[in-house]
């Protein structure tokens, strides 16, 4: 067999010729013949049937196989689409000597050897059963076996619910009550049904068990004219042949049952964007539209091959590998279609964190921080304000005693010119509507930003009375910050109107006059003392109330994952914390800060601040660090149950590749350098083999690797073995079950554990790679 990669075949292990004539009545099996083997091969050739078997009750027609792959091995024989035919037997065994019997067939390994073969019909003939009726115990069926010496597959008969013991239907479940124990074991390979109606209740009667098991459908045809019905008037209308992507061979069977989830009824793959492979001197390696494991020594070229794949050959190691070999990529393919993760890639990823980033995307969204800023600012401006207003207002009250003013009899006298005081300057004055304004602007703006978005577009006339009325509100604080500003305005050129005319009159004022206006400044001085410290005495200090908790946290959700931003804000107080940044311990709260009157005890009570004059540069200094502190961010991520993902290497890594397989569209190439870094064999083989299963019918993945379980559990469609031969490339590739170069035996030669993980699939009966 020429055929290197596997594809999607149909199959029937469950043939019957005249052999089994001795069991049959009515001659239903009489034309069932040597003579008519061109029927059968006919009706397999109709129905697309690659692999078959004949397994008659009890008996093997060594002289009729024998027949069969002659023809078939006729490179221009009559039916194409027929591959191969396997020895095999239907055996009637009785499991519990008080209960019925049942229907195993086994399918043995052809092993291209005649005498071997032969040995199956020598065996079965010194234990021949004549009675039609007649039945090997359990241990008479192990027995043959053992003599018989070859590799089998056994698929029992199961027509039927696996609770139901009646004996009616050679099943199974007829000759024994422990069905699934002997699942468990892996006593059979395989359970056979013949309407589609079982197949679901035996998938139901099986969901439970940690055990797969195999369901595999079965003509049971005897006279081939009908096929693949079971003769003339017993046709199974809704009978389907069972699918499995295998080389048509015992091997490729043997890789299905150990791995039915891989192999049976699945599909073609549907990825349309794909690599076709590459040349290396004059040899074609052909990339297969599903899994292809690359694997090899350390050192044989497996990077440079994924390297060459995606076009990185400017290194100049790179360059003299492919001139060497003379390596060259067949057929080109959109590099947007290509996801390639290099070695080392996820750790570098990992330790910037951008493990999860795509290009300029960001799957963490950006917290909106302003509202926690805001708000802690104004509460740390309220609190610097009221502090300085008790500090002020004891001042002046302390100095009112200080105060005087000698009274001048002709201080009153007029001058010659008019004399104007205005000693307060208005450029100073805070208009409480401007923040207001700016405040309800943007509301304003954010809101008319939504009418752009298409989701918004049915709530517009909603969205449109907001605005409105909200227009009136901006009118009326718009009114009330120009009058404001406005009168402020006039207020200063007024002031410096009286300015610029008090300095005119001063340079040609008499010494009398600058005199008395000089009384007159301090009498009005003097005034403005008493009013000033009469206001602070009266005023009522407005200490700020705590700022409100809020949330500080964003949640992304994108391929089963949640991505979630949070700042350490989220959901509670940082009035301590605030404290502790801003004041020396003993100042916790507003209570301490109230007991303030005087600059130096403010001075003592700010961080880092020695002196009056440097209080407002090291407050802004301490509340920035607040602030800095306050909205860092902790990104995490949880899974579709909100379970919290691990935050190492290695879980990290797994739920890399759980998201990138998970994607929609983004590409269709995968191509890995050593998946199985930082993660553990438990893990490579519960969880990240899934992962790379749920889309090998959808994309193409091509990996190099040095872990077995990748190769063999994952059970790739196809190995490329590389190894360096007098320091040139040398390059064998196939599918797992291919035998004519045995690529089983080179993963056992050349991979650590390669042979342990084979031995552990392929475990039962003692069956050999």
């Amino acid at each position: 067999m020429n055929q290197k990669h596997n594809s999607i075949i149909r199959f029937d292990l469950h043939i019957h010729s005249k052999a089994s004539a001795y069991k049959e009545k009515g001659g239903i099996v009489d034309n069932s013949t040597k003579e008519n083997i061109h029927i059968l091969l006919s009706k397999l050739n109709e129905n697309n049937v690659s692999l078959f078997s004949i397994t008659d009750h009890n008996r093997f027609d060594f002289d009729f196989y024998l027949t069969a792959s002659s023809i078939l091995a006729q490179l221009d024989n009559d039916y194409p689409n027929v591959k191969t035919i396997l020895p095999g037997i239907e055996f009637d065994v009785k499991f519990e000597e008080d209960m019925g019997k049942c229907h195993i067939i086994a399918i043995f390994n052809p092993v291209n050897n005649e005498d071997k073969l032969k040995h199956i019909e020598t065996v079965i003939q010194n234990n021949l059963l004549s009675d039609e009726n007649g039945f090997y115990s359990k241990s008479e069926f192990e027995d043959i076996l053992i003599k018989i010496g070859i590799d089998t597959i056994l698929i029992a008969s199961q027509h039927k619910d696996i609770n139901d013991h009646s004996g009616r239907n050679r099943s199974l479940s007829d000759t024994t009550t422990n069905v699934e124990e002997i699942i468990k074991i892996g006593y059979i390979d395989a359970l056979e049904f013949q309407k589609p109606k079982v197949e679901g209740i035996l998938i139901n009667n099986l969901k439970g068990l940690l055990s797969t098991v195999t369901l595999l459908s079965g003509s049971d045809c005897h006279d081939w004219k009908y096929y693949p019905y079971h003769d003339e008037k017993n046709q199974n209308k809704s009978f389907y042949h069972s699918k499995a992507k295998i080389l048509p061979s015992f091997k490729g069977l043997l890789m299905a049952v150990t791995s039915p989830d891989t192999r049976f009824n699945c599909r073609e793959n549907t990825n349309n964007y794909l690599l076709n492979g590459f040349t290396i001197r004059d040899q074609r390696i052909n990339f297969v539209n599903g899994i292809n494991a690359i694997i090899g020594e350390n050192g044989s070229g497996k990077t440079t091959l994924l390297e060459l794949i995606n076009g990185n050959v400017s290194a100049s190691y790179i360059k003299k590998i492919i001139g060497e070999n003379e390596l060259k990529i067949i057929g080109e393919i959109d590099p947007i279609k290509i996801k390639y993760i290099k070695q080392g890639q996820i750790i570098k990823k990992f330790n910037d964190r951008t493990l999860f980033s795509s290009d300029e995307e960001n799957n963490f969204k950006e917290l909106n921080k302003e509202n926690f800023v805001n708000m802690y600012s104004e509460y740390a401006e309220n609190l610097y304000n009221c502090i300085k207003l008790s500090i002020d207002k004891k001042q002046k009250i302390a100095t009112l005693s200080q105060c005087s003013i000698t009274y001048e009899n002709d201080s009153d006298n007029s001058s010659y010119y008019i004399s104007i005081n205005c000693p307060r300057d208005f450029s100073d004055v805070r208009n409480q509507h401007e923040y207001h304004y700016e405040e309800i602007n943007e509301i304003n703006n954010k809101i008319i930003n939504l009418l752009k978005q298409d989701y918004y577009k049915i709530y517009k006339n909603e969205i449109t009375i907001i605005l409105n009325e909200l227009n009136k509100i901006i009118l009326d604080i718009k009114n009330k910050l120009e009058k404001i500003n406005n009168e402020s305005k006039i207020k200063n050129i007024i002031h410096n109107c009286i300015k610029d005319y008090s300095r005119k009159i001063k340079s040609i004022s008499s010494a009398k006059d600058q005199e008395n206006e000089e009384n007159k400044l301090k009498k009005q001085k003097f005034i403005d003392s008493i009013i000033e410290a009469i206001k602070l005495s009266v005023e009522d200090c407005k200490w700020p109330n705590e700022p409100k908790i809020i949330d500080g946290f964003s949640k992304n959700q994108k391929r089963g994952f949640n991505f979630i931003r949070k700042a350490i804000y989220n959901s509670v107080s940082m009035l301590d914390e605030f404290y502790s940044k801003m004041f020396l311990i003993k100042f916790k709260n507003i209570s301490d800060l109230k007991k303030i009157t005087t600059w130096k005890e403010f001075v003592e009570a700010v961080k880092y601040c020695s002196s009056s004059s440097e209080i407002k540069l090291k407050w802004e200094e301490n509340f920035n660090k607040f602030i800095t502190e306050a909205v860092k961010t902790d990104e995490y991520i949880t899974d579709g149950t909100d379970q919290r993902i691990g935050s190492t290497l290695g879980e990290m890594s797994l739920s890399y590749y759980k998201y990138f397989t998970e994607d929609d569209n983004e590409w269709n190439i995968l191509i890995v350098d050593q998946p199985e870094d930082n993660i553990s064999n438990n893990n490579i083989n519960n969880k990240l083999i899934n992962y790379f299963n749920s889309i090998r019918n959808e994309k193409q993945l091509i990996f190099v690797t040095h872990n077995p379980l990748l190769v063999v559990n994952l059970d790739v469609d196809n190995v490329i073995f590389v190894r360096k031969e007098n320091e040139k490339l040398s390059i064998t590739d196939g599918c797992i079950e291919y035998e004519e170069t045995n690529i089983l035996e080179l993963i056992a030669q050349n991979m650590d554990g390669g042979k342990e993980t084979i031995e552990k699939r392929l475990k039962v009966y003692g069956k050999k790679y």
